[in-house]
């Protein structure tokens, strides 16, 4: 009876597969899982059904299943199924009465897998983007595609930072080696009883910066600090305690000996560890990248420590920062793993760079590329995604077990298109960018052919004729490896404005195609409207008036953006909305004023006495120069007009100093406006003097006034025409901390009434 059971049940499964289609009414429907362990799949799996069916599918527990329904169980394999699932395996089966998501479980990822490629291959659903769902409306559902599954070649699959959408796009990983920085808690641990643990830097061995011989309290106990110090890696003890805690752990097969995350130059300086290195002369002014030897040799070390105990330990580690370039003299054993992480992304720097790894027997490698995440900030259409696709394809190529990409969740389509054909070409990497390439555009229906020439024209046309030749000059610009602030420096050289006029006109075009959804138009639309906020923002960079800044203000606001993006922290105010936004209250133009004033101190407080205010000429022929955005005792070191004597006369000067400058007046401002002074910052209290007339006085009262701005009105007291100088004078006074004019002034005005 037991052998009839097993055949019929194996003959309805074999039915079910050989069946052409099964169909289903998401209407009559649940999803079924084992445990609350599935809960984030069940929600998300309900999500899509939603969107495909127009209603939510109830989601219960195994016991729960009300007779007649149909059930996608999730996690739960059907009876007779095999269980011998490679790793991170996902299978799917679709029955006339039950579908099965299920796989292999370390971490849920079978089912996981399981899911969406179910919802990929049999439903045509598709993630273009991180925060967009493309799915076809209709129920019943019609199931083709009654069976599938998804098995990874790679062992690692990731892209950071983008959420749920990895999980949809198959990253994972099995059987890793273990990485990250391994020793970021060890201050903690040893900093008091063992020091010679750590790096030896300006004769000590605790935590520092970069450039500082040393710190107070605070600074050393920093977690940002205590958790990049690097290791005094020549230090056998440091190998036996690495060995102690790996013996203490269970003795996993991996060893992580990744180095903390710490500049180049805070590697130790022991004599020990400096015996290790082999540099050439111009290495040795800064060690940039060229310290591999005597961490491999550290890595091996450990190694043969492990071995005693297990004979197929492994050590995984980074050629990153100090480690990055391959080793002169050490050679590599087959049970290391190296993750590498270059910062140089030309294609013919990358082939050279992997080579010289390979020839020191380089084996096993992962392609860690963290500043791959510089790319991903820019705020402009980018037309690398082919660049970095070739560039995957390589590396998988080249023996790559996986990719661990650093990311950055941007608004920006033309990086996430990028990210998508990463993604899919590690799902497959077997498959051509052209095939990927067809597969992103299937998302915009009969929109694709038009959506396909606007990504294409920027790849084509900027980026391969213009920027990727650039790379490694656009990148030192953007100082310590930053492509994309590099980049926006130089917007100018390698955009033009019509090159979004160009590009947008495919956008439209693919808006009036035929047969195409509202997500569809949607999608479209939203490449349309980063198309538009690009060209604002390449604008507001390159002609840099008021009115751009303030059309880009406005379509921010307009459409829910932040105003001031994360990103661009790392240019400065280069689209100048914080100009626009702080001088809200005012008509533009905005004029600001010199960045260098005249300047004289007095300590003896003679100044107002003998009418320094009144005499105009003379005060700017003072000799010396102060800036007016940073305070006097810390003016930058890069500023060539503010002499030596001036920098220690106010290194710490705590009384009273001068500052002076001229500014002309707009010829259409005469009569027609009230003209004011606005202080960015003062600190402390200041009066300020126009045209020989004591105008303001700003005391210094409430605890944050020396951060905050002010206004002055000087109409009253402009003197002449258009061509006539107007001559600022302002007394400031500090008693306490830095002092002085240390945020721009600007000569901004409102209309009459």
């Amino acid at each position: 009876m037991k052998k009839i059971f097993l055949m019929l049940l194996l003959l309805i499964t074999a039915a079910a597969v050989f069946a052409k289609e099964v169909k289903i009414d998401l209407k009559n429907a649940v999803i079924v899982r084992p445990n609350k362990a599935y809960d984030y799949l069940a929600s998300d799996f309900q999500k899509h059904l939603e969107l495909i069916g127009g209603g939510k599918v109830p989601i219960v527990f195994t016991k729960q299943v009300p007779a007649g329904k149909y059930a996608f169980y999730v996690g739960i394999a059907p009876k007779g199924a095999k269980q011998d699932y490679k790793g991170e395996e996902g299978r799917y089966l679709v029955t006339d009465k039950a579908a099965y998501f299920y796989g292999d479980t370390f971490r849920y990822l079978g089912a996981s897998h399981a899911v969406y490629t179910f919802l990929e291959e049999a439903l045509d659903v598709k993630w273009p983007h991180v925060d967009d769902i493309i799915a076809v409306k209709r129920n019943p559902v019609i199931v083709s595609k009654l069976e599938g599954s998804f098995v990874p070649v790679l062992n690692i699959r990731g892209i950071r930072g983008q959420g749920i959408w990895n999980r949809r796009m198959r990253m994972g990983s099995h059987n890793p080696p273990q990485y990250g920085h391994a020793f970021t808690k060890w201050w903690n641990r040893f900093g008091k009883t063992h020091p010679e643990y750590f790096a030896l830097n300006y004769g000590k061995r605790y935590p520092t910066q970069l450039g500082r011989n040393s710190n107070d309290v605070a600074q050393a106990l920093a977690p940002g600090i205590t958790e990049a110090i690097a290791l005094c890696v020549s230090n056998e003890k440091v190998w036996d305690q690495i060995i102690a805690d790996w013996k203490k752990a269970g003795m996993p097969e991996y060893i992580n000996l990744c180095e903390n995350d710490a500049p180049d130059q805070l590697s130790c300086h022991c004599e020990n560890c400096m015996k290790l290195d082999v540099l050439t002369e111009e290495q040795k002014k800064d060690w940039l990248h060229a310290l591999a030897d005597r961490y491999i040799y550290f890595a091996k070390g450990v190694l043969a420590k492990a071995k005693k105990y297990r004979k197929d330990a492994k050590i995984s580690m980074y050629a990153y920062n100090a480690s990055q370039d391959a080793p002169r003299r050490e050679k590599l054993p087959e049970d290391i793993v190296i993750g590498i992480v270059p910062t140089n992304f030309t294609m013919p720097s990358l082939v050279e760079y992997v080579s010289s790894w390979k020839n020191v027997g380089l084996k096993h490698f992962f392609y860690r590329p963290n500043r791959h995440y510089y790319y991903n900030m820019l705020s402009f259409p980018a037309g690398f995604h082919k660049h970095f696709f070739d560039v995957m394809q390589f590396m998988y190529k080249q023996g790559s077990i996986g990719f661990d990409y650093d990311s950055h969740k941007n608004i920006n389509p033309t990086i996430q298109i990028s990210d998508y054909l990463i993604a899919k070409g590690m799902q497959d990497p077997s498959k051509s960018y052209e095939y990927w390439m067809n597969d992103f555009l299937k998302a915009y229906g009969n929109a694709g052919k038009d959506v396909g020439k606007y990504f294409e024209y920027w790849r084509t046309q900027v980026w391969e004729k213009r920027i990727e030749k650039n790379i490694n000059k656009i990148t030192d610009v953007g100082i310590c490896f930053n492509y994309t602030r590099g980049l926006v420096w130089l917007l100018k050289d390698y955009y033009k404005e019509s090159d979004f006029v160009t590009a947008g006109n495919c956008l439209e075009e693919a808006l009036k195609a035929k047969g195409i959804t509202e997500d569809q138009k949607k999608l479209v639309q939203k490449l349309i409207d980063f198309n538009e906020h690009s060209r604002l923002m390449y604008n507001a960079i390159v002609k840099k008036t008021d009115n751009d800044s303030i059309a880009l203000l406005k379509f921010r606001q307009k459409h829910g953006m932040k105003i001031l993006d994360e990103t661009e922290q790392y240019y400065g105010d280069v689209c100048g909305l914080k100009r626009v936004q702080d001088l809200a209250e005012f008509v533009p133009p905005f004029k600001e004023t010199a960045l260098f004033w005249r300047f004289k101190l007095d300590p003896k407080d003679v100044g107002v006495k003998e009418n320094w205010f009144k005499d105009g000429r003379k005060i700017l022929k003072w000799k010396d120069v102060m800036a007016t955005n940073k305070n006097w005792e810390n003016p930058y070191g890069h500023y060539k007009a503010i002499s030596k004597e001036i920098r220690a006369l106010t290194k710490n000067y705590d009384g009273i100093a001068w500052y002076a400058t001229n500014i002309t007046i707009p010829a259409d401002w005469f009569g027609k406006r009230n003209i004011y002074l606005y202080f960015g910052a003062v600190d402390e209290s200041c009066t300020v003097y126009v045209n020989g007339e004591k105008v303001h006085y700003r005391p210094y009262v409430n605890r944050d006034d020396w951060t905050t701005p002010f206004t002055v009105d000087i109409t009253r007291f402009v003197k002449g025409n258009a061509r006539t100088p107007q001559i600022i004078i302002v007394r400031v006074e500090d008693k306490a901390g830095a002092g002085g004019i240390w945020k721009r002034v600007w000569l901004v005005s409102k209309m009459k009434q």
